[in-house]
């Protein structure tokens, strides 16, 4: 519910839970991870739409380079050793918690307002660095959007979040087949994950509606901040 309340779509979360708790491999994590994410925003996005709150013409030019970027991501994460998948994640995400803090300060636009990350030589490059970091972290499309548009571009944080969902969830499934055929998914972990996220990802567009913008970014950063911390304290015990 949470990952998807803040358009992370919960990997963020779930990553640094199978790297700790069960010490599953970053190949296996990316892959029972994104399992999850898929059902997660499956759910969410369906919600946010019936709320009409995606932002369509967004979504089309992301879609379009997110799929060949999802499959660069599944290649890539065979070559990434288990110190590096930690600090690397850990460090993006605390990066992205300082922005979203500053992002608290900036007045958004308003709501189906085009701006210049709308254009396709933005958009499409964009998309396809979601599909790599996707399939490599086996999170959802929050590391790109979040500073592109929520920061740069300066969109609504509720149209971001909702679009973020429909994207990962149009995208998300090359990566996961890839991860599966690769043999990369843990599926004894990754079911009953699915269960949860299909229902956290149904009850997160219903409180999205009663949370401020300013609570919601509030929530992402200390998130991102959370889930970082975790996995420095395991590399220092």
């Amino acid at each position: 519910m949470f990952g998807s309340l803040v358009g992370l779509g919960g990997g963020f979360i779930i990553v640094p839970v199978l790297r700790i708790a069960l010490g599953i491999a970053p190949t296996t994590v990316a892959g029972t991870s994104l399992v999850f994410v898929l059902a997660n925003v499956v759910s969410s996005a369906a919600g946010y739409l019936r709320q009409k709150r995606v932002d369509l013409s967004l979504a089309t030019p992301l879609a379009l380079g997110a799929i060949p970027g999802g499959v660069a991501g599944v290649i890539a994460v065979k070559h990434v050793n288990e110190t590096w998948f930690d600090v690397v994640y850990g460090v993006q995400l605390v990066l992205l918690a300082v922005l979203v803090l500053r992002r608290r300060s900036v007045q958004s636009r308003p709501a189906g307002e085009k701006t210049f990350a709308h254009r396709s030589i933005v958009a499409v490059p964009a998309g396809v660095l979601l599909g790599v970091l996707s399939s490599l972290y086996g999170i959802g499309g929050g590391v790109v959007m979040i500073p592109l548009y929520l920061i740069a571009a300066r969109m609504p944080p509720h149209i971001v979040v909702a679009t973020t969902s429909l994207i990962v969830a149009l995208t998300a499934p090359v990566g996961v087949i890839a991860h599966a055929v690769a043999g990369d998914v843990d599926w004894i972990a990754a079911v009953p994950l699915v269960i949860g996220g299909l229902i956290g990802g149904a009850l997160a567009p219903l409180v999205a509606k009663r949370v401020s913008s300013p609570l919601l970014i509030t929530l992402l950063a200390y998130g991102l901040i959370g889930a970082a911390a975790a996995l420095v304290l395991r590399h220092i015990r």
